[in-house]
């Protein structure tokens, strides 16, 4: 069923992105049961979200403070397919999450990367390309980004492809601070630097 209308960050012929809804219980029994499928868990490993209350707090701790601060360079976001070419923000179905993220200080990046993750039923049909470009244009343009990253493990080839769809380049497999030295593949924007540690992803 459509959910009740969040902010609008941007929109593509087939979706919205937006921002979710601390305080909406339908964004957090969507992000549980996003957070819970094979395909998140296989990826990122156990949910810490387990129950549609943890999900809550997630998003009232976590997610409300970067919605009230300045910061819009990290951001996490809901991603929802248009029922018709026209349909409004409140009529669109959430299919997935959008992220736009930093890695927290000493051991973070001057750059956001982006990350993604859709409902099982819903992959495979171009969804997360199509709004990682959106994505993509609304950091570079909106935000004013000299660009932007994404990590992915490294055997992951599916998330591989879709990165370099969204116009990535592939930057080599590195052991990144930020995730506890765990060994990543690393894209970045062309035209970023080639030597990452100017933008402290690498020692």
């Amino acid at each position: 069923m459509p959910y009740p209308s969040s902010p609008l960050i941007t929109s593509t012929p087939r979706l919205h992105i937006s921002l979710l809804n601390p305080t909406n219980p339908l964004h957090s029994h969507f992000l549980h049961h996003l957070w819970t499928t094979p395909d998140y868990t296989t990826s990122c490993g156990p949910s810490a979200i387990q129950t549609p209350e943890d999900a809550t707090t997630f998003l009232k701790t976590r997610i409300q403070a970067l919605y009230t601060s300045s910061d819009y360079k990290r951001g996490f976001f809901l991603l929802s397919l248009k029922p018709h070419p026209t349909a409004t923000l409140s009529e669109s179905v959430p299919i997935g999450t959008m992220s736009l993220m930093q890695g927290a200080p000493p051991d973070g990046y001057t750059l956001p990367d982006i990350g993604y993750c859709v409902l099982p039923e819903h992959s495979g049909r171009g969804y997360a390309t199509e709004a990682g470009k959106a994505l993509v244009a609304y950091a570079c343009g909106e935000l004013g980004l000299d660009g932007v990253f994404a990590f992915c493990d490294v055997g992951h080839m599916r998330s591989r492809r879709v990165l370099e769809k969204i116009g990535l380049e592939d930057r080599g497999a590195r052991e990144l601070r930020v995730f506890g030295g765990q060994r990543s593949a690393v894209y970045a924007l062309p035209g970023m630097e080639r030597d990452l540690r100017v933008y402290g992803v690498d020692d």
